[in-house]
């Protein structure tokens, strides 16, 4: 039976940055906190276990061009499914209190597979012989705002889906700051210590010449993929960033000091009249590389 999946009418913007960023953003939550919402405008006050929950799903494995993706039986997006590499999709609502099923596929291309999203029919289980990439259940009970990302290659043994557990925006709405996610575990698993470093930097050059490390992210942890019928949630490094600055870098982790940048891209721009809220994404690049998704926030609009 199709569980019933709400769906929004979000208007998106997606936030591609691997060598170059031309700004963008997506909807998100306000800022939360007692009273309701600490800054942000409107919206009433939400649980993970009898609200809503919202879900973005970024596409960061270099082993595919494109993918397809499902939650429960439904297309995820609002006019497609289809999330090409180094890409972020819009927001998901869906129900609070219950488990969503997300699969994702490669992408279907016509022909006797069928338009995208043709998959959810069947999902999780094949479609015309194909197979799912990864699947695995997530629970808006355990946190209001999730990131999955599809991360990793198969040559590397780290391809699957990583679950993120997103904050709602803890530093006061006066300050900019930006949300580190290290989606990156092939490359994390090469380096010494293994993990991916966050920062920005004062040109948008790749890579940045002059950088700065964000407090805190220099150090962040390769990820764990989430099993088929659980999640296994990653942590995220809040830190406050100077608003906006020219650009955000990723580079590998330091146990101490700052992080040489190796990606670089170009800070999106804020969104008018709102807090800067800027969500980094490290993701593996081909051949062992590291690339850099960042998405502004739209910080009104929902209250959690």
């Amino acid at each position: 039976m199709r569980r019933l999946v709400a769906r929004t009418t979000v208007v998106a913007v997606l936030g591609f940055c691997v060598s170059a960023c031309t700004g963008g953003g997506s909807t998100s939550l306000p800022f939360a906190g007692p009273p309701n919402n600490a800054g942000g405008n409107g919206g009433t006050i939400q649980t993970g276990s009898n609200g809503q929950g919202l879900i973005r799903f970024v596409q960061g494995s270099p082993d595919y061009t494109n993918v397809d993706v499902c939650i429960d039986q439904s297309a995820f997006g609002i006019t497609s499914p289809t999330v090409a590499y180094g890409h972020v999709s819009g927001i998901y609502v869906v129900a609070g209190g219950i488990g969503h099923t997300v699969a994702v596929y490669p992408a279907l291309t016509g022909g006797l597979g069928g338009t995208p999203g043709a998959e959810c029919a069947t999902a999780p289980g094949p479609y015309v012989g194909t197979v799912a990439i990864a699947v695995t259940t997530i629970s808006t009970g355990v946190s209001a705002r999730q990131s999955i990302v599809l991360g990793g290659t198969a040559a590397s043994t780290t391809l699957g889906l990583y679950v993120y557990n997103d904050p709602t925006f803890p530093i006061a709405p006066s300050s900019a700051e930006a949300i580190s996610h290290n989606a990156a575990p092939a490359f994390s698993a090469a380096q010494t210590p293994k993990s991916v470093g966050f920062g920005f930097c004062t040109t948008t050059v790749t890579p940045c010449v002059v950088a700065t490390a964000l407090t805190g992210a220099t150090n962040v942890a390769a990820p764990h993929p989430s099993a088929s019928n659980a999640v296994t949630a990653n942590a995220t490094v809040t830190a406050a960033a100077p608003g906006p600055p020219p650009g955000f870098y990723d580079g590998a982790g330091v146990a101490a000091g700052t992080p040489v940048p190796i990606t670089s891209v170009a800070a999106p721009t804020p969104a008018a009249g709102q807090a800067d809220v800027v969500q980094l994404y490290a993701i593996d690049g081909p051949a062992g590389g590291l690339n850099l998704v960042a998405v502004v926030e739209q910080t009104v609009g929902y209250g959690f």
